[in-house]
């Protein structure tokens, strides 16, 4: 029996399958097989759309409130809607028997492929196989192919093939199912069905246009009714096309969308699907070069990164599409496609170090909603800038006010009263891109007036302490979201008294570099030398609760006094349960995820390995990690301070997170920070990259099963391939300019990397090999 598509697939080391059917697996599959290409994600459903399948079609920045709480993304029209239907029965999982059943997502090509054998109720078997992708190279177009094969006898087919325009977004708490579009034009021109839809709330167009190409009888004829029906005999495959392409009014204007999409997939359909699919694989090469790591002696955990890796590039577009990514990034509602801090800590890093054009596509994001931002402090009392806790398209704090507790009980929302700390978030996440990139056009434009702006908030947003002289902030939320309405959180203490310290070190690096660049910035905001002064007035004088006895920073004050207990037993991931009196936790030293220990990580320089590593034990002892994104941190922070194996154990269940639904909701979508989180845990854990006062540092401590780990970085303008083992840190970056020397820090050594050459560092022999080849790796 062919199978029609595998001749396409990569290596194993690229593959994730599923075989059998298995109904409670469906929407986790649909998460995890989820394709896209930042533009535009679709859940891996199947194409006959079987019960309670969920499907999801999500562009990156279209959003609606029409019968929610707050703005939510839209769950589109569903386009990858194929029925088959022979003699009343149609080919459906849930409907005939499945012999078998195989899904293959091939990561580094990103396309999914299936084959199905089913029987009918006369025991008539049929073979089902069909390959899908939305295109990288052009990420307005997609293409499906579907194979069908009577394997016992003729047959009578009926193919039903459509843009499902009746999709709605799920109910939560009050709500019913919301439809956010509605349709305005249905065309048939020229054998291509064009579509448009209309947003509720916003009046946003969305254009489809689709065609259908059967070939039979090495025959190829154009089909433009939603059905049609087809005489197949034994053995005898018919093979049908369907061509997408999809663009909305955000980039094309409304008067011109229609002819933009129709004669697209005029376009397209005459390249044929192998030439789209060509240039496809292409561009997923080229995303690969940069992002891949291979891991020698530990394949499986080779590729469950390589799946984290994976989603992290279908979440963000290398075009500036004016959009961020999302908690559950293009894969599901979960969060209602909400933008958090998880952007800029724990997803941003990747970006960065790989594709530094996404990185800052995501920074103009933020910088785009600047004046939003404004006026959230403004309403608050406050100056400067100060970022919602959750954003959409418009940077308005779009946070509900309602949710759903563990214990099903519907609570109040306080983090967008409380939750501030993802200003300096912001900030971080700019630095650090203007840190490893150089990228002054980028400060001069944008960067600098963020940091400088959410500065001249948290300025506004302490207090003094008129008996201490200290300098507070009061009633917060930190990353440790059991406790609210606290004070002086130390992570949010902290991260502030970074933020006005950073603003004034960058004002006059920048200063020195376009001192007239800088000067038209601080008109621009009324910014004076005397408030920059008082900033540093505050950042010294900031109050952080700690321990001198015990060397412990508390986690915020009264933290020490709460109930502490042990904590719960664990499951099978080695994860703590939550405690059976949820409703009471606030009143304990459990915390919900790393907070603390995340501070550590972000600002290494400000603690020794002395007092990390107690807080990092301390801690460990009562952080339940309920969240994805704290494993990650536990994992980083664990290979910091010498608890190797407690970091791996860590690091498995991140990287795993979704591949195995550790945290039970992978149905809602893919957790994109915890991808980022264990990105970082690999890299700047592992590998041991770091940027050491603003120069870039190796100090791996591979696990035990790893004998060799390799990638590449893009580190100010250069590309370094690096090529690690438990012996020596092998480097090379290629440079028109053969006289570059990098400076670098290589197991705590400042070194100068050559240009052109092959360099290996030795850890136990202080000494370096240079190499006029560049075979070593």
């Amino acid at each position: 029996m062919t199978n029609f598509f595998t001749r396409y697939l990569s290596n194993p080391s690229w593959l994730i399958s599923s075989e059998g059917w298995d109904s409670k697996q469906q929407n986790i599959l649909e998460t995890q097989f989820t394709l896209g290409n930042g533009y535009i994600g679709s859940r891996g459903i199947l194409e006959e759309i079987p019960r309670n399948c969920f499907p999801g079609t999500f562009f990156s920045n279209i959003y609606d409130k029409t019968g929610a709480q707050v703005t939510e993304i839209v769950n589109a029209p569903n386009p990858i809607d194929f029925r088959v239907i022979s003699k009343g029965e149609k080919l459906d999982v849930t409907a005939m028997d499945v012999l078998k059943h195989k899904r293959i997502l091939d990561m580094q090509k990103g396309f999914l492929i299936r084959k199905t054998i089913y029987q009918n109720s006369k025991k008539k078997k049929f073979n089902y196989q069909s390959m899908r992708f939305f295109s990288m190279h052009d990420p307005h177009i997609a293409a499906m192919q579907v194979y069908i094969t009577p394997l016992d006898d003729s047959a009578h087919i009926s193919i039903e093939s459509a843009v499902n325009s009746s999709i709605t977004n799920k109910g939560v708490i009050t709500e019913g199912n919301k439809k956010h579009v509605d349709i305005i034009e249905f065309i048939k021109y020229d054998n291509v069905n064009y579509l448009c839809f209309k947003t509720l709330d916003q009046n946003i167009l969305l254009a489809y246009g689709t065609q259908l190409k059967i070939e039979q009888n090495k025959k190829v004829s154009v089909v433009s009714t939603r059905s049609f029906d087809l005489k197949l005999k034994k053995d005898e495959t018919v093979i049908i096309t369907k061509f997408f392409t999809f663009y909305t009014s955000q980039e094309i204007p409304s008067n011109r969308i229609k002819n933009k999409t129709i004669k697209s997939i005029q376009k397209i359909t005459k390249r044929g699907v192998n030439q789209l699919f060509n240039d496809h694989c292409k561009a997923w090469r080229k995303k690969w070069k940069k992002a891949n790591i291979e891991i020698e002696g530990d394949s499986k955990t080779e590729k469950a990164l390589r799946f984290n890796i994976y989603h992290l590039l279908i979440s963000a577009s290398t075009q500036d599409i004016n959009a961020s990514i999302k908690a559950k990034a293009l894969s599901g509602e979960g969060y209602r496609g909400h933008i958090f801090w998880d952007t800029e800590i724990f997803i941003l890093p990747f970006f960065i170090y790989t594709h530094p054009l996404i990185a800052k596509n995501l920074l103009l994001y933020r910088y785009r909603r600047l004046n939003e931002a404004r006026k959230n402090a403004q309403q608050k009392g406050l100056k400067g800038a100060m970022f919602p806790w959750e954003s959409a398209d418009t940077g308005k704090d779009v946070t509900p006010q309602w949710y759903k507790n563990v214990e099903g009980k519907i609570e109040k929302v306080d983090t967008m009263k409380y939750e501030h700390h993802i200003t300096a978030d912001v900030a971080y996440g700019i630095f650090h891109y203007f840190t490893a990139t150089n990228d002054v056009s980028f400060m001069l434009k944008y960067g600098l007036e963020i940091i400088l702006e959410t500065a001249r908030f948290w300025a506004s947003r302490v207090e003094q302490n008129k008996r201490t002289k200290k300098y507070e902030i009061n009633h917060v939320i930190g990353p440790d979201e059991f406790h609210v309405d606290v004070n002086n959180n130390a992570f949010t203490n902290l991260m502030a008294k970074w933020n006005l310290e950073a603003a004034r070190k960058i004002y006059l690096t920048l200063k020195k570099e376009s001192p007239g660049s800088v000067k038209t910035i601080t008109k621009k905001i009324n910014l004076k030398i005397k408030e920059m002064e008082d900033w540093v007035t505050i950042a010294q004088n900031m109050f952080v609760p700690f321990s001198e006895k015990t060397g412990i920073i508390e986690e915020f004050e009264g933290y020490f006094k709460l109930k502490k207990l042990p904590l719960p037993e664990l499951d099978s991931n080695f994860l703590p349960l939550l405690p059976k009196k949820i409703h009471t936790i606030d009143k304990t030293q459990f915390v919900k995820q790393a907070d603390v220990v995340m501070l550590l990580y972000l600002l290494p320089s400000a603690f020794d390995y002395n007092l990390k590593k107690k807080n990092y034990l301390f801690y460990e002892k009562r952080t339940l990690h309920h969240s994805s994104l704290s494993v990650s941190m536990y994992s980083l922070m664990g290979v910091k301070v010498g608890e190797k194996i407690k970091a791996y154990r860590y690091f498995r269940n991140s990287v795993y997170a979704d591949l195995e639904n550790i945290h039970s909701n992978t149905i809602d979508g893919i957790h994109a920070a915890s991808l980022g989180g264990t990105w970082q845990a690999a890299i700047n854990g592992f590998a041991g990259v770091t940027i050491d006062n603003g120069c870039l540092s190796f100090q791996p401590k591979l696990p035990s099963q790893w004998e060799k780990i390799k990638f590449l970085l893009q580190w100010k303008g250069y590309e370094i391939s690096v090529n690690i083992n438990k012996e020596k840190v092998g480097l090379y970056f290629p440079s028109k300019n053969k006289n570059v020397n990098l400076p670098i820090k290589v197991y705590g050594i400042m070194q100068k990397l050559p240009a052109n050459k092959s360099t290996v560092f030795f850890r136990k022999i202080k000494r370096k090999i240079s190499l006029d080849t560049k075979g070593f790796y």
